[in-house]
């Protein structure tokens, strides 16, 4: 059989397509093995960046909240922060530092710390130094009749409401510059406090109120609220007190407090009755913000282990220990 010029030169052509079809072929395998080599090399790097992440969570956490207020800073209301503190040899400085470093990641505050004492302290004043945070040191001296025996109960006698009152003195005395949208919160020195708390008080208008946690012999004290607006209380005792609340329980707008010459602590009025001496110059319980989600939320927040231990102790076993609380804080 003849081959023919035209049937040769398709067999040429069917040959060299077959030919370039299988070098395209064996290309893309090896394209298809090069990526899957390098997405498995990218895969573990991911993991490895996880795995990093994950490792410094605690750190990235708070460094990624306190950035999210970086282009509103200017803008944000200042809060003050009122801390009485006396000299207990063997917690103060424990107890300051806890404090201080939560405050250090809470964006535009004032520290107002204020010793139980007729002269400020050196401690004092080198720990706030070194905590770089803005602060106020003052000192004002409880009488010594007012002073709370080693023979006496914890709550027999009102504590820290000379020193408070000190606090409130100072923001009267540097009204004329200070921010008037800012907040007012009387935070113990031994407490321990959820940085989140401190946004839900920031933009408070009046007096701004949340629950709070291990109060007495209940779970948790809090507002009661209908349509954003306290009605009622959820607390361990104490009927006849207009505000049953925990000092950690609320925080105060400065213009208001200034506007208020006579709101103020007292050290004449029963037990359990400083917050609502306080709050009844004020504010009526219609004029009260409720927070944390209609005063609702309350798991959030931190407790101190310890307290949480003895509490637990004590209906376990009867054993009278003395009666500490806990708040969202953690309550002394």
């Amino acid at each position: 059989m003849r081959l023919t010029r035209g049937k040769f030169y398709k067999i040429i052509l069917f040959f060299i397509i077959l030919l370039l079809l299988t070098i395209y072929i064996t290309n893309l395998n090896l394209t298809l093995y090069e990526t899957e080599e390098k997405y498995e090399n990218l895969h573990k790097k991911f993991e490895s960046l996880h795995s990093f992440f994950n490792k410094f969570y605690n750190i990235s956490y708070p460094i990624n909240y306190f950035l999210k207020f970086y282009d509103q800073y200017d803008k944000l209301p200042i809060i003050y922060i009122i801390t009485p503190t006396n000299n207990r040899v063997e917690t103060q400085l424990a107890d300051l530092t806890r404090v201080r470093n939560t405050l250090w990641l809470v964006p535009k505050i004032v520290w107002i710390l204020i010793e139980d004492s007729s002269l400020k302290t050196r401690k004092i004043g080198s720990f706030l130094n070194d905590s770089k945070l803005k602060f106020v040191h003052l000192c004002e001296e409880t009488p010594k009749d007012m002073r709370i025996q080693s023979s006496e109960k914890s709550w027999s006698k009102p504590r820290g409401v000379w020193q408070r009152n000190k606090g409130i003195q100072w923001l009267r005395e540097n009204a004329n510059w200070l921010d008037h949208n800012g907040v007012v919160f009387f935070a113990d020195d031994d407490n321990t406090y959820d940085i989140r708390l401190f946004e839900e008080m920031r933009y408070t208008k009046t007096v701004s109120v949340w629950p709070v946690a291990f109060v007495g012999e209940l779970m948790y004290e809090r507002p009661i609220c209908k349509n954003n607006k306290v009605i009622g209380w959820f607390r361990s005792w104490g009927d006849k007190r207009p505000f049953p609340m925990d000092m950690a329980g609320f925080a105060v707008n400065l213009k208001l407090l200034l506007a208020h010459p006579s709101a103020s602590f007292s050290n004449l009025v029963q037990r359990g009755m400083q917050e609502s001496h306080l709050l009844s110059h004020l504010v009526s319980i219609n004029e009260l913000e409720p927070k944390a989600k209609n005063c609702t939320k309350v798991s959030k927040f931190f407790y101190l282990i310890f307290r949480l231990l003895l509490f637990n102790f004590r209906f376990l076993y009867g054993t009278q220990i003395p009666r500490k609380s806990c708040d969202l804080v953690k309550k002394d």
